[in-house]
């Protein structure tokens, strides 16, 4: 279940307003300029709540579909912990700033009504124990995000780091396989 636009995430983390928060919220879209550059953005909770925008970088990452993804952060209200945020921070300031971090929205302009980002992908280098790693480009910004994938014995860990304008950084744990 989907809430209507939350302007800060933040705000849900007060356990009296709700026995079962929804974990899967949406968040503002901002028009944002990098490097000259107008790229929409979503803001991203800083921990526990994932905004409906993340849930296609976590799909990309683990090569899974959408819905298998939504019902997994969703079983997080049963107190099973699958998908977990561990933070999501700007990395040009004090690490908890008001300041949140942005992510550009990924669509594709000729599927999607109203995407503005033109997206483009390209393979990283794979290293050590990452299964996945690639560079996103938005709007003719090369490179401006880093998405990788690192497996663990028991679980997988996702990395979105963003690279152009500021740089930040979204961290998530996979505790099992996603099957559908």
């Amino acid at each position: 279940m989907i809430n209507n636009r939350i302007f800060n995430p933040d705000t849900l983390l007060d356990p009296a307003e709700s026995s079962t928060p929804d974990y899967l919220i949406g968040t503002q879209v901002i028009d944002e300029r990098v490097n000259g550059v107008k790229v929409r953005v979503f803001e991203v909770p800083r921990a526990r709540f994932f905004s409906t925008h993340e849930v296609i970088y976590l799909a990309a990452a683990l090569t899974t579909e959408l819905d298998v993804i939504k019902r997994r952060i969703d079983e997080l209200r049963l107190g099973r912990k699958v998908i977990q945020k561990l933070y999501a921070v700007r990395l040009d300031a004090e690490p908890w700033p008001l300041k949140p971090l942005t992510l550009p929205i990924l669509c594709d302009r000729e599927k999607d009504v109203g995407c503005v980002n033109e997206v483009e992908v390209e393979p990283a280098e794979l290293r050590g124990n990452m299964v996945y790693a690639i560079y996103v480009s938005i709007n003719g910004v090369r490179r401006f995000l880093k998405i990788t994938t690192l497996k663990y014995l028991d679980h997988y860990e996702i990395n979105i780091t963003r690279l152009a304008g500021y740089r930040g950084i979204a961290r998530y744990t996979v505790n099992t396989k996603l099957t559908p």
